[in-house]
């Protein structure tokens, strides 16, 4: 059997629906179905279903090398891209400075460059700092990985902490109505169903994950509450 988990690919997400969800209506799917919509993305969806189809026999070997080489250049390039710097006083430093209006205190990385607003890639061959060598698939992803490293990471940790909590008990005089945070449709569900963990609230038509999310918060905020007082 082969398992898609909705945190890895639409289709995936398609699937956790269609079996988990009370739907009424013809289902359509959309990207904005994906709580985890920021990982998956049209650019690293070979990264993250590649290994899957090499695993089951989909993949030949002359694919296979393609990818691998590809994330090697990928991994390769962010590392180069957080160790080169370039130095506020450098000509390269202060003409970078002067074309973008934003100053570089002492040095800053290439990876700093990147994550600067209006600030791409395509930026660095202005300034022979790029790595010509590289395919345009090869760039985009080293890039989109710096550029929103912070974005991504809060979402995996998102998706870490669900995993992790599935167990945790809910609190039987938990007041879902008075949570607000959480969509008009799930606050029914919970109070009508009364899950008594988190992974049983996960399973109920009409707690989409982000509800899941949302509940976790105001559990923490609660147990900081309660040991305050």
């Amino acid at each position: 059997m082969i398992v898609f988990p909705r945190e890895h690919s639409y289709l995936g997400t398609l699937l956790d629906d269609l079996c988990t969800k009370d739907l009424r209506e013809p289902y359509r799917m959309l990207t904005s179905r994906s709580e985890y919509r920021l990982l998956l993305r049209s650019d690293n969806a070979d990264q993250r279903l590649t290994p899957l189809g090499r695993e089951v026999g989909l993949i030949d070997d002359r694919r296979w090398s393609l990818f691998t080489h590809k994330q090697a250049h990928i991994i390769a390039e962010k590392e180069r891209l957080h160790e080169m710097r370039v130095k506020e006083h450098d000509s390269i430093g202060q003409q970078i400075a002067a074309d973008t209006q934003q100053s570089i205190k002492g040095s800053a990385t290439l990876a700093d460059l990147l994550r600067r607003p209006g600030f791409h890639y395509v930026d660095l061959d202005r300034y022979h700092l790029s790595n010509p060598a590289l395919t345009q698939a090869e760039r985009e992803g080293a890039e989109i990985d710096i550029k929103y490293s912070g974005y991504i990471q809060r979402q995996q940790a998102q998706i870490d902490q669900v995993a992790r909590q599935s167990n945790r008990a809910l609190p039987a005089d938990l007041d879902y109505a008075a949570i607000l945070t959480l969509s008009k449709e799930s606050r029914e569900k919970l109070a009508k169903v009364k899950p008594l963990t988190i992974g049983q609230a996960t399973r109920i038509g009409g707690v989409n994950p982000a509800d899941v999310n949302a509940l976790l918060v105001h559990l923490e905020v609660r147990s900081r509450q309660i040991a305050a007082n």
